[in-house]
């Protein structure tokens, strides 16, 4: 029976684990997304959601039909606020740091539709 112990004080540290506070990173990956998460109502129907892959690159899904459908100054507002409010975000996540920061806009099964840029 004492060879049971060591797992279950294994299995309990994996539980407690389980259960802790999302790790740092998350924390400032929602902070983020919460940022740009008006994108969402401003551009409706347009912009489906939000994700951060790897810290410096945001996606944003789009519903590519009503994009299309979208005339040239709506795209280029959506693609300028987009950028403006993944900036300021990472910059209030990440204080004096500095990185190229890319927004990428998808379609509803990967393919990127577009991509931005911007210096920190």
């Amino acid at each position: 029976m004492n060879g049971l112990r060591p797992l279950r004080v294994a299995l309990a540290t994996l539980l407690l684990a389980g259960c802790s506070s999302p790790a740092p990173q998350r924390r400032l990956d929602d902070a983020e997304l919460a940022a740009v998460a008006p994108l969402k109502q401003q551009y409706s129907g347009v912009v489906m959601g939000f994700d951060i892959k790897p810290e410096t690159t945001l996606i944003v899904s789009l519903d590519l039909q009503q994009y299309v459908d979208a005339d040239d100054e709506t795209v280029a507002a959506l693609k300028r606020d987009a950028v403006a409010r993944w900036r300021a975000a990472w910059l209030a996540a990440h204080p004096h740091a500095h990185a190229v920061l890319h927004v990428q806009f998808i379609d509803f099964i990967g393919r990127r539709v577009a991509t931005e840029s911007t210096r920190t």
